[in-house]
């Protein structure tokens, strides 16, 4: 009942405030979901993820997972975060001196500003959007509202590098998340499509390849699924970033044969697959893309490998 409700209040804003970007906090007060988080604190975040993938509303859910691991440092409410630039990938781009990133949505309220320092440290301060420059992204998915912001960075500073690894940690599982609902619905477009579109008098559905396309992308899709779900299940930074490039190339993958087997058709504005494409491609961006977090997961290894000793493990079980 209760994920039938949260998928119908984001189905809801996406219908009524398409290309705006929503607080949802008040919409989810409504539903009682401070108990929901309090007792069910994994499931309630993997549900608000599934619902944003799926409906491809806009929200504010992103800036919450991660103040909500910084909260411990904040001693007045804030109303969003500067994330990383896309360049930086995970890393803060601003310093002591000056802000530099993205927010989500417009430039409006009081914002969290994550600073990098020496040896990966990361420290946040807290500053007025008023105060900053903003200018609108021209992104790749044209419906996302999101604002490069920069200015002089002249507010007290405090060490968070352990709250920021797990605010960067909570949004790469609730990323990961999202690519996954949005590719399960790219997927499932797909299949629609091979069963109705005839050619040579048969459903190309039937034919060799576009079935052995998407049996290819749903593999990729459902081992990137197995691996969030140990990621939620255990946490930690590593497989959190793990998870976020499996989802990311999953995501692709899909896309790309979710793609070939629609033709043409699936490339016009009017279909409605390129949504969930250029949505899954404008978030795989945020907080390192794949390929970035490949890059960094395959330097870690390189960096701790000594022969004789063991690559560490993404995640871990107890034995039974």
């Amino acid at each position: 009942m209760v994920e039938e409700a949260v998928f119908r209040l984001f189905d809801e804003l996406a219908a009524k405030d398409a290309g705006e970007h929503v607080a949802v906090g008040p919409r989810l007060a409504e539903l009682g979901w401070s108990d929901i988080e309090a007792e069910y604190p994994i499931e309630a975040c993997q549900l608000l993820f599934r619902a944003q993938g799926r409906s491809l509303a806009h929200t504010d859910c992103l800036d919450r997972v991660m103040v909500a691991e910084l909260a411990t440092l904040l001693d007045e409410p804030v109303d969003g975060i500067v994330l990383p630039d896309l360049v930086a990938g995970y890393t803060p781009g601003s310093d002591s001196d000056r802000v530099a990133g993205i927010v989500l949505g417009p430039l409006d309220g009081r914002l969290v500003v994550p600073v990098s320092g020496a040896m990966g440290a990361v420290s946040i301060g807290v500053i007025e959007a008023d105060r900053l420059t903003g200018q609108r992204l021209d992104t790749f998915d044209p419906s996302a509202y999101w604002t490069q912001v920069s200015g002089p960075l002249d507010v007290a500073l405090v060490d968070a590098s352990t709250e920021w690894n797990r605010a960067i940690a909570a949004a790469h599982r609730a990323l990961a998340t999202e690519l996954v609902a949005l590719a399960d619905q790219a997927l499932r477009i797909a299949v629609d499509h091979v069963k109705v579109r005839v050619q040579f008098g048969a459903p190309i559905g039937s034919f060799q390849s576009p079935r052995h396309a998407l049996a290819d992308a749903s593999a990729v899709l459902e081992g990137a699924r197995a691996l969030l779900g140990e990621s939620w299940r255990y946490g930690g930074r590593l497989s959190a970033q793990t998870a976020k490039a499996a989802a990311g190339r999953a995501h692709r993958a899909v896309a790309d044969a979710a793609l070939q087997v629609s033709g043409a058709i699936g490339l016009t504005a009017e279909h409605e697959l390129h949504r969930y494409v250029t949505r899954g491609f404008q978030v795989d961006s945020l907080c390192g893309s794949y390929l970035q977090l490949e890059a960094l997961l395959g330097e870690r290894l390189f960096d701790i490998y000594a022969p004789g000793r063991p690559l560490p493990a993404i995640v871990t079980r107890a034995e039974d």
